[in-house]
């Protein structure tokens, strides 16, 4: 996959009389074209203005940052203006035109195209509202809409010229929590057919699952959403555990077919699956391996070994046909975690019985 966002090394700045505040600190980030990033972080830390910058709506100060292979330090207005073009915008407020239809709203951000011809335009605009599920409204006025079938528009307007980005700026905040995983579900769906990534930046932790990757943005530092990730998987741990967890996990990438664990080794770790598959291998003596279980994002394993008999009674390979993005738990970080979450103890100890069934090696009591 090519990357459609690369951000090196890049600083930024804001004049504060004579004195220059520096906002960004040596950001680096990639973002692949059908990937779907989450940008996470506290009011003020940074998340806008680096927003912005790839939006190619504030000028680069210092770093690298490209889009689409262009370099935007340096680059003049109508290099930027090129750029826009390949790029959909959606925000929480919607910034529909009352005086017009929601066709009309959708087809006037094809007027901004080179080569704009009305009567494709029409039946452009036509094609994506019907995407958007919203063919029956097509001659309705914003003000007879509701706050969801609003950001629809909005999303069908940011996509309808099939951008190469898509940024979103909090399109959850107006909505409900039901509306707003349909809105980000039907955005990420959206770009996947048209092979777009997309960047949404959000405070919403119900929603975060969508997500193919998580950043976090701290003092205008940005990193790896390690608590949000590991939320999502152990949703039973409490905030302060989470925080003090994350700082000590370890993300490794295994490469396809690679083997992370093997049966009957000394178990020495936890395992939490961020992105790809894995699979489960029973190994007997004179026989092929023979695969029990696929393991996805959300699952994880190593816990048997952990807990029970000291060594690990599976092997996990990943997938032949991508990567893995794992956190890896140290024994002792993962015996204190369940002995300081009772609850998180009893999802482990229930998913483990469930894999001793398929493994055949049930105790008779636990």
């Amino acid at each position: 996959m090519e990357n459609i966002v690369a951000v090196e090394n890049l600083n930024h700045y804001y004049q504060e009389g004579r004195q220059l505040h520096q906002v960004l600190f040596d950001i680096n980030l990639t973002i692949k074209a059908g990937e779907t990033v989450f940008l996470t972080g506290e009011s003020g830390s940074g998340k806008t203005t680096l927003i912005s910058l790839i939006g190619c709506l504030r000028s680069v100060q210092e770093g690298s940052l490209k889009i689409l292979n262009q370099e935007l330090r340096d680059a003049d207005e109508e290099q930027l203006m090129k750029l826009r073009r390949n790029l959909g915008y959606i925000f929480q407020h919607f910034n529909l035109l009352d005086f017009m239809t929601i066709r009309q709203n959708v087809q006037v951000a094809l007027q901004l195209q080179e080569n704009f011809a009305p009567h494709q335009a029409r039946l452009q605009s036509e094609a994506i509202l019907e995407e958007v599920g919203l063919t029956h409204r097509i001659n309705a006025y914003p003000r007879e809409l509701s706050g969801g079938q609003k950001q629809r528009v909005a999303i069908a307007r940011a996509l309808v010229h099939r951008p190469k980005l898509i940024l979103a700026d909090e399109p959850t905040a107006a909505l409900d929590s039901k509306t707003g995983r349909e809105v980000v579900e039907l955005i990420q769906l959206l770009a996947q057919h048209q092979g777009s990534a997309v960047l949404i930046v959000t405070h919403n932790s119900r929603i975060l699952d969508v997500a193919d990757r998580i950043v976090r943005i701290e003092d205008g530092k940005l990193g790896l959403g390690y608590a949000e990730q590991l939320s999502l998987i152990l949703p039973t741990l409490t905030d302060k555990q989470v925080s003090e967890i994350a700082s000590k996990i370890e993300l490794c990438t295994y490469e396809p077919s690679s083997t992370i664990i093997k049966q009957g080794e000394l178990a020495q770790k936890f395992y939490l699956i961020i992105k790809g598959t894995v699979e489960m291998f029973k190994e007997n003596p004179g026989e092929d391996p023979v695969c029990l279980e696929t393991l996805e994002r959300g699952d994880f394993f190593g816990q048997i070994g952990l807990l029970r008999c000291g060594k690990y009674m599976a092997t996990i390979r990943v997938n032949p046909n991508s990567e893995a993005t794992i956190f890896v738990m140290d024994r002792e970080t993962f015996l204190k975690m369940i002995g300081e979450s009772k609850l998180t103890k009893a999802v482990i100890n229930y998913q483990m019985l469930q894999r001793l069934s398929k493994l055949k090696e049930i105790p008779k009591s636990y």
